[in-house]
């Protein structure tokens, strides 16, 4: 596992400047460890249990739902840390070629089942529901079939772990009607749902453009478009959902995510906090690489030893 809190490879002048960082993230991970293992752990977990739940799954699988434009591509590659386009791979584990993906798509074509992968994090297997803006009734039980599928299998690695609802936030229009129904109609069995709002920035900078058009002086309305939007996510999104059937499991919001410093470890910590299985939640942790900090807080929680905790991390 690659962290963000250790230089590059690139800006490290020699392997020993890369074993000093690690050094020092060792210790960190000690210090804390030893500053929490007099707490009550809520369960034991051994080396030898860790690498057995790396082996039953191997990898953590999300579901990535929303409209075209909603920036869910873009959110996959800031979570695994690359600039780079997904490999895909048929459900049988052949890769596809890009090419062939095209043409499919230029015909109106799409394939829930095909499994993304970055080479930068191949813990994680991504599947793409097409967006319903088109109101398809197809697409969207093709969707609900494919979790309802996964949910009957009994193999760990096969099933569906987490789902991401992609909701761009500067838009007129909150919530389609195909969203409604996935919420308020659609049982999910054991799988969360995690909301994921996109664009939030694009949301503060019409706030922004509203209040000064209005009159309000450039550093008032500087001060009070962050409040405004967050008003708006409240009473427009968060609200509406809240009240459905299968509301939300919990909800994240995001920035400009194209821009490098964007966060993506809220969304991690939020994914793993909902997740109702410890063997899931030990997973994501391990392949996640966007908050060491979370690494070192589940491995705490469960009573790991140094060694399992620092295994983990680099993982």
């Amino acid at each position: 596992m690659r962290l963000q809190s250790l230089p590059p490879p690139s800006s490290c002048q020699n392997l020993q400047q890369m074993d000093q960082a690690f050094t020092r993230l060792k210790e960190k991970v000690s210090r804390v460890w030893h500053s929490r293992k007099s707490s009550k752990p809520s369960a034991k977990l051994s080396v030898e249990e860790s690498i057995r739940l790396r082996a039953k799954c191997g990898h953590f699988r999300v579901l990535v739902i929303g409209r075209a434009n909603a920036g869910k591509t873009t959110l996959l590659k800031r979570v695994c840390d690359t600039i780079e386009d997904p490999e895909i791979y048929d459900p049988d584990g052949n890769k596809i070629d890009p090419k062939v993906i095209e043409a499919s798509e230029s015909r109106g074509e799409h394939e829930i089942e095909n499994q993304l992968i970055f080479k930068s994090n191949q813990g994680f297997i991504f599947h793409d529901s097409r967006g319903f803006e088109s109101g398809s009734a197809e697409e969207t039980e093709k969707m609900k079939n494919f979790i309802l599928e996964r949910g009957k299998t009994n193999t760990l690695a096969d099933q569906l772990h987490a789902i991401w609802y992609c909701l761009p936030t500067n838009t007129n229009r909150p919530l389609l009607g195909a969203e409604k129904d996935f919420f308020n109609t659609f049982a999910r069995g054991t799988v969360p749902v995690v909301v994921v709002f996109t664009k939030f920035d694009g949301l503060i900078d019409e706030k922004f453009a509203k209040l000064v058009n209005d009159g309000c002086p450039y550093e008032q309305a500087e001060e009070m478009a962050h409040l405004r939007a967050t008003e708006h996510l409240g009473t427009d999104f968060k609200e509406p959902l809240q009240q459905f059937k299968f509301h939300p499991s919990d909800y994240v919001q995001m920035n400009d995510m194209r821009e490098a410093i964007t966060d993506c470890s809220e969304l991690i910590a939020k994914t793993a906090n909902v997740l109702n299985d410890r063997t899931l939640q030990m997973m994501l942790v391990s392949v996640q690489q966007n908050n060491i900090n979370l690494s070192i807080e589940y491995a705490v929680r469960y009573s790991m030893d140094e060694t399992t905790i620092t295994d983990i991390i680099k993982f």
